[in-house]
């Protein structure tokens, strides 16, 4: 079996359901285990992660390709900005982009139960579910991608595609809000199935 063949394998990944005219991008995902590592007491940096990405510090987990996933926002209206982060003087630069609101759908016996995503989510600081945010499409910083030996987006390498914090500029999409602490969010358990539920991820563009 070539090494070609086998990198190609690694990278095969589901494609986005895209509609354009709803503006919605969707496609299956998992939860994942929380609290894995006990040195992170529970917090968490991402929301969403391909296999092989930060599962131990997310909520769910996808198959599907952040190449097509990328495309597809653009599809619907949705054009990719740039990452936040810092310039030379330590002044916080923030990210830009389009902004999407993020759902999550799961079976609740009989019937289809669609939630904001941000309920998933505690903000330790507030002792509440997390805000309602339009998350924004950064669309990820390019660099070398090992995997494919050229330059890409740099999301194929990290395999984190929804950031809560803005230092990582990989992520294809990034929370809104201001926030360097990576000890401020962490699962809901009250709301979040049990790990290994199959569930739907919605982008929807906001107009």
């Amino acid at each position: 079996m070539s090494m070609l063949w086998l990198v190609l394998a690694a990278l095969a990944q589901e494609a986005p359901k895209v509609d354009e005219k709803a503006k919605t991008v969707s496609f299956p995902a998992k939860s994942v285990q929380l609290e894995t590592q006990p040195q992170l007491k529970g917090f968490i940096e991402y929301v969403l992660v391909n296999k092989g990405g930060k599962e131990y510090e997310s909520l769910f987990s996808t198959e599907v390709d952040p190449l097509a996933v990328h495309e597809g926002l653009k599809k619907i209206g949705v054009q990719p900005g740039r990452p936040g982060g810092e310039d030379d003087n330590g002044k916080t630069l923030l990210p830009t982009g389009g902004k999407v609101r993020i759902h999550v759908e799961l079976k609740d016996g009989e019937t289809t139960r669609k939630e904001p995503i941000e309920k998933f989510i505690l903000d330790v600081q507030t002792g509440k579910t997390m805000e309602s945010v339009d998350w924004i499409f950064t669309g990820s910083k390019e660099g070398f991608v090992p995997e494919l030996e050229k330059n890409s987006l740099l999301v194929l390498s990290t395999k984190n595609l929804i950031g809560l914090l803005h230092r990582d500029g990989s992520t294809l999409l990034t929370n809104p809000v201001v926030n360097k602490d990576e000890h401020r969010y962490k699962g809901n358990p009250a709301l979040l199935p049990k790990a290994g539920t199959a569930v739907t991820i919605v982008f929807e563009a906001v107009p």
